[in-house]
């Protein structure tokens, strides 16, 4: 069996636009999503909006004029996906992965709760994969893109840790639950890369928190 050669670049998810404000259109404001800005002036604009994870970029168009906000300007994102029609919230949260100094960065909301909470950022996935040729007898190589999710907890005074897909990594951050949160993963086989069960896992640590 060929194995699967995966060659990740971090073009985390821009949904229909280029990057700058020149290459939108008001006829491209069609497939965004509708929705609303907070700004940390406490003003709230409404209109279509869509969503810049590489930049850490929100656009929206109010009255037919395109506005471009960074994280730091921004408290909430509230959009109405209209392809599932979920409703989606993105906060703004301080993160560097490294440095002590953390930047403003894009996050969905996709659990709340008192102890901690789960966080996403969409990124595009470029994969190589083998192909076999019947007719050549020959592999080739072909590449296709996926739109994949990275998870990150937040916890208390908007400390923000990445999940890393790593049962080490989640173990070591809530380590005052360990035992539990192991056995958890153990015996309910809960993957780290799937959304619905790391909200069951970051579920379990709030009760147990309380």
């Amino acid at each position: 069996m060929h194995t699967l050669k995966t060659t990740i670049s971090i073009l985390l998810f821009l949904a229909s636009f280029g990057y700058g404000i020149a290459q939108n259109s008001i006829k491209d404001l069609e497939n965004w999503n509708p929705g609303y800005i907070v700004t940390v002036d406490e003003d709230t604009l409404y209109g279509p909006i869509i969503v810049n994870y590489q930049n850490d970029l929100v656009q929206i168009n109010e009255e037919n004029t395109v506005k471009t906000f960074g994280a730091n300007q921004i408290i909430m994102v509230y959009i109405k996906d209209n392809d599932s029609d979920n409703e989606r919230y993105i906060y703004s949260f301080p993160f560097h992965p490294y440095s002590d100094f953390k930047p403003s960065k894009l996050f969905e909301m996709l659990y709340s709760g008192k102890s901690i909470c789960l966080l996403a950022r969409e990124m595009l996935v470029t994969e190589t994969v083998p192909m076999y040729d019947n007719f050549t007898y020959r592999t080739y190589y072909t590449t296709r893109t996926r739109l994949l999710s990275e998870f990150f907890f937040l916890f208390p005074e908007k400390k923000v840790r990445a999940v890393n897909n790593s049962k080490k990594v989640v173990l070591n951050l809530l380590a005052d639950k360990k035992d539990e949160i192991k056995k958890l993963i153990s015996t309910q086989k809960l993957s780290l890369t799937q959304k619905e069960d790391l909200i069951r896992i970051v579920t379990e640590y709030n009760k147990l928190k309380k």
